[in-house]
Order: C-alpha cells, then structure tokens, then sequence
C-alpha cells in the first residue's frame, strides 16, 4: 500500500517542467547516475588531488534478527559508517586511495554486532588514446549474515567475518571498431573461526585463494552497438588438506551484444556454457548455460527502470556441501519525485541450488527507499525492505524479515 501511494504522488508530478542542464540529460544518464551540480558533494582540493568523505549515521528495526521460521526475535539497532577517498585530477593517468569502516550495533542482541572496513589503492596509466592499463588492491573485512544459507544450515546463529585480499591488473586497448580487454584477478579469502553459544565452529577449514582470468572482444557495428564474446577462467585451491578435495577449475565462454536501441532504451547481455570441474572425484562437476543480462528503460528524464538477470558458481563454506549455482533476477524502478527526493523500488528474486547432498532455497525480496538531498553535505535516507524465503529443503529453513530504517549522510 505504501509504495502504491508513492508511485502515485511521482506520476502526479511528472507533468511538471523540470529544467535539466545539459550533462544531467545526455544520452545514458540514468536517475541514479546522473549528475545533480546544485546538490552533488565538491569535495576537498588537495594541490592535483580531490578529496571525498562522507559519514552515515542510522537508527533501525529488525523484526527477524536470527532469520527463523518459529521464534522470531527483534531488535532495533544502531548503524554508522566513514568512508573517504584520495583521487587525482589529471588529464591523464590516475591515481588514488580509498578507505571505509562501518558496522552496526543491537540494543538487546550484542552477539549479533558486526563491524566491516576496506581499504586500497590503485593507479592507471593511459597509453596513448584509446588504450590504459590499470592496477589495484584491496582488503576488506566483511561478513556473512544470520540469514546466509550456509550459516542456517550448520546451525549457526551469528555473523561469520572473513577477510578477502585481493590484486587485479586490467588492460583495454580499441583498433578501430575492435575493442579488446583483459583482467588478471587474484584473492585470498580467510575464515574466523567462531563458537555461537559455545560449540566450536572452525570456519577456517573454507580458507581459499582464487585466480581469475578474463579475456574479452568488442565489434561496434554503430556508435554505442557492439557484438561482443568473453571468455573466463577461474582455479580455486584451498589451503587445509581436509578441503583440497574441494579445489576446481571453471571456465566459461558468453556471447552478447550491447545495445543502445534509441536513447530510451538500451540493454547488454550474454549467453554462453561454464563448467566447473573439482579435485576430488567424489564431488559431482557443475556445468551448464551461462547468461547474463541487463535492460535500462528510461520513459523520462525522471524515470528509469532496470531489470537485471545473472546466473554464476559461487562457494560455499559448508563442510558438506562445496558451491552452489546462483540465479539472481532484479527489477528497479528510480524516480525523482521532486529535484531533491529521489524514490526508489527494488523487486528481486535470488535460488540457489546445491549439490550432493541437494539442498535448494529461493528468496524473494522487496527493498523501498527515499532520498531526500537536504543541500551539497546532507541528505536523508528512509528504507523498508521485506525478505520472504519462499522455498527451503536439505537444512535451510523458511522465513520472513522486515526491516526498517532511517539514516542521515554527511559529504564534504
């Protein structure tokens, strides 16, 4: 009811005239993307470098902390979150740092309390027009949350933390019509081990590194319609000798397009085969179609509409269960209601499907949010979102969560 009442009040005022300076209507701004100079952060000059920060301070409520079906607990909660970045301002070549650190805090629930942070740095170098070659690094401290599959199912009822490292090294390069890319990417995921209410939980066992490849072709046939083919290759190998059975190999091969049809509607995609083979022959292989897809409808200036649709392999930190294959489909409608109240409207589905033991789980969710940029350093934010997981077998459970929450952005 709420969103119908919302999505009304936006129609009503999309007959009024809005003036848009010319970078904020060019061909592919999005609600999201679009520049709004009379509201967009300056930022900080530091001599050739811009600096960015923001801080986000919230309060919310959790009707479902621990995910169950039965026994449903809330709680209201505390959010905060800094985050800043150094970037250059050259004409060419770029370089720059970046650091961010939140976490949440529960007013009854403390074992619940989790506490997130990255930092990293990167540098590109621009090797004539057309062509860069860019390097980076990260590490990040995150999280699994109390409604993760593999945390159900192993009776887990707290947040899992683990660190990723990761480097990466991209290159593109365009001859003519034919763009060319390529990405090198390396990361090393490690597990706390953990002990809710006392029973030991050695997470540390799914400790894993990853390459990743990626090697991908581009034809223009017009401005802004290419073909386009990708080829990626990834190899997993984990660190304890209980888990190298679990080691594997995955490659995959898409063919797609990218297409701007007229200015109001453009859209990507890519279909194609992966095939995951593993160490040990006890575990049955993954194969099967590959696809990703993306559709941007923009009716109006002050409307856009996306609908998004990813099928990958992703691990799993269950012991009796290696990966699993993800199927995620979204649709978000963007609106703004007025030049400063941007409104927003994700719809999403998300199955994953295990393998010996079989174990299936599909979430729908519904996320609705409000912007309100206040001026240039402040902007407040409102959002509900519903979580339902509508099917659950071989251990996950079945459950319903909502969540609400309010909280103020401060950017220089």
């Amino acid at each position: 009811m709420l969103g119908a009442v919302l999505l009304a009040g936006a129609a009503a005022f999309e007959a009024q005239a809005q003036v848009f300076p010319a970078e904020t209507t060019a061909r592919g701004a999005t609600v999201t993307t679009r520049p709004r100079p009379e509201f967009d952060p300056l930022g900080v000059r530091v001599g050739a470098f811009r600096l960015d920060a923001a801080a986000d301070l919230g309060l919310g409520y959790d009707d479902n902390v621990f995910a169950e079906r039965r026994n449903r607990t809330g709680d209201g909660f505390f959010d905060w979150r800094l985050g800043a970045g150094l970037e250059s301002d050259w004409s060419r070549h770029a370089v720059g740092v970046a650091g961010n650190v939140g976490g949440r805090r529960y007013f009854s629930q403390g074992a619940l309390d989790w506490l997130d942070w990255s930092v990293g740095a990167f540098g590109r170098l621009d090797i004539g027009a057309a062509s860069s070659l860019e390097a980076r690094y990260t590490h990040r401290r995150e999280h699994l949350d109390t409604g993760s599959v593999d945390l159900q199912q192993a009776g887990v009822a707290e947040p899992a933390p683990f660190d990723v490292d990761e480097f990466q090294i991209a290159g593109n390069t365009r001859l003519n019509r034919l763009a060319l890319t390529a990405l090198l990417n390396y990361q090393i995921f490690r597990f706390d081990d953990i002990a809710p209410g006392g029973v030991p939980q050695t997470l540390s066992a799914n400790d894993f590194q990853t390459w990743i490849a990626v090697v991908g072709a581009g034809y223009a046939f017009a401005p802004g319609r290419l073909g386009t083919l990708v080829a990626r290759f990834q190899d997993i190998r984990y660190e304890r000798a209980v888990s190298r059975g679990r080691d594997s190999f995955t490659w995959e091969v898409l063919v797609g397009f990218q297409y701007d049809f007229d200015g109001v509607w453009q859209g990507r995609g890519g279909i194609g085969y992966r095939r995951r083979s593993y160490e040990s022959p006890a575990i049955k292989d993954l194969e099967g179609p590959a696809f990703e897809a993306q559709v941007i409808w923009a009716p109006s200036q002050i409307t856009t509409v996306t609908l998004g649709l990813r099928r990958t392999i992703e691990e799993s930190i269950s012991l009796s269960r290696v990966s699993y294959t993800r199927t995620l489909l979204q649709a978000n409608v963007d609106h703004e209601l007025l030049r400063n109240v941007i409104l927003g409207l994700e719809l999403g589905a998300d199955r994953r499907v295990y393998e010996s033991p079989s174990l299936r789980a599909t979430d729908a969710y519904a996320i609705l949010s409000g912007r309100w940029l206040l001026n240039r350093n402040m902007q407040l934010i409102a959002s509900y979102q519903h979580v339902n997981r509508i099917e659950a077998t071989g251990g996950a459970e079945e459950y319903y969560r909502n969540l609400i929450q309010v909280r103020l952005r401060m950017a220089i």
